[in-house]
């Protein structure tokens, strides 16, 4: 319960941004309470890939979309956030490697990277990817990059949140409103919560919720599909972003693999990419046998127009806040720092 005078700041969502940025406020002191829907409409974070990249890959065309800053500053400050319990170690930052179909192109994505992507021969390559059997000419390595399971992290930003004094509640919010008293009304499933600041970060739904408020904004879906598989032969301890495949190792799942989605594709098409993908990774390692595909999982992406990243107060409702973004995983740390010192300020 919050005391007497303290800000009150609801949160609508519990994926990654959602889950930092409670965490982050209520560090600072705030009384949170975190509005989600995550048992009847499941965070998309939780069927993100779980690359934790601030460069890019190799692989993909050359982009000048993205936030570069706010991405250079975002290792750094998910490092700094997952430092004490429950989300130390929870990150293995093993780096990751990628290439392009030329090694001219490799070499132009690592040089156009900066300092914390390096290109790897095929020599120095086997000690990074010894069970790689078909070695690329020169390959990019990200030194600084990790993994994670996504919802594994946001659950433990949730869990240290509330542990700090933070309410989640299973609340789908339909309804924002002004009151005359001054804060907002959050309506939704018969509850109601009062709150004098509002983060709504709940990605593709944001939209309809900043229009109660008189604010038009963007957050278009992109499906992507995340996989899951077994290789027992496979051996690969890192990222890896290939022309053909992009996979990493997992704990929980033996592997998994990420897969754009045409939107409007049926389901069978879509398992079709991914079995062509797993044909690659068994070339690739040259494994006995075909990789097991356990599980596809399509997921959309709330991605907002120019470079993927929206972080701004509504200029309609004082004391609101938008927060949307990809790779929002990856983003998660540094844009909780920014929103919790935005509403501070406010």
């Amino acid at each position: 319960m919050a005391r007497e005078g303290m800000m009150r700041v609801a949160v609508v969502g519990s994926g990654a941004l959602g889950a930092a940025v409670a965490d982050e406020l209520v560090r600072r002191g705030l009384s949170v309470v975190v509005c989600t829907a995550e048992k009847s409409r499941p965070p998309v974070t939780d069927a993100a890939f779980g690359w934790l990249n601030s460069h890019g890959s190799a692989a993909e065309p050359p982009s000048d979309a993205r936030d570069r800053d706010e991405l250079a500053r975002s290792l750094g400050a998910l490092r700094n956030a997952t430092a004490t319990s429950p989300l130390r170690s929870i990150i293995t930052w093993n780096g990751a490697v990628s290439w392009a179909s030329t090694a001219a192109a490799t070499a132009r994505f690592a040089e156009r990277s900066g300092p914390g992507v390096t290109t790897v021969e095929a020599e120095a390559l086997r000690q990074l990817l010894p069970g790689l059997r078909v070695l690329p000419p020169v390959v990019a390595h990200a030194s600084d990059e990790g993994m994670v399971e996504p919802d594994d992290l946001r659950r433990a930003f949730l869990s240290r949140a509330r542990a700090g004094g933070a309410t989640v509640v299973a609340t789908r919010v339909d309804r924002i409103r002004a009151r005359r008293a001054g804060g907002y009304e959050l309506q939704g499933a018969g509850a109601t919560h009062v709150a004098d600041r509002i983060i709504l970060a709940c990605g593709t739904g944001l939209p309809a919720l900043a229009a109660q408020l008189g604010e038009h904004i963007e957050v278009p879906g992109v499906p992507a599909a995340r996989f899951t598989f077994t290789a027992p032969e496979l051996r690969l301890d890192r990222v890896m972003s290939t022309p053909d495949f992009e996979i990493r190792p997992s704990a929980r799942h033996g592997f998994v693999g990420a897969e754009d989605v045409v939107p409007g594709e049926t389901e069978t098409a879509t398992r079709a990419r991914v079995h062509t993908s797993l044909s690659a990774v068994r070339e690739a390692f040259g494994l006995p046998r075909e990789p097991v595909l356990r599980n596809v999982t399509t997921g959309v992406r709330p991605i907002p127009p120019g470079n993927g990243l929206l972080c701004a107060p509504l200029a309609s409702a004082p004391g609101v806040f938008a927060l949307a973004a990809h790779p929002g995983v990856t983003l998660a740390a540094s844009l909780a720092l920014r929103t919790a010192e935005h509403i501070e300020k406010s």
